[in-house]
């Protein structure tokens, strides 16, 4: 499946944790390490279990 540039914002924490885990993991970049997240999400997780007003976390102050 070819890749399509999409652009999100992210809170400073956020961020952080992906960066973090990239050097961890020696994940090639940001954007390959958001690409595996999703696909773990998508064939791993419930999407109500994701999305629930209970698991909705903002992380804005």
């Amino acid at each position: 499946m070819p890749k399509k540039e999409i652009t999100i914002e992210l809170e400073q924490e956020q961020i952080d944790w992906i960066a973090e885990n990239t050097a961890d993991f020696q994940i090639t970049d940001e954007s390959k390490a958001a690409r595996i997240l999703f696909a773990f999400a998508m064939s791993e997780l419930d999407s109500e279990e994701i999305f629930s007003s209970d698991n909705s976390k903002c992380f804005c102050g």
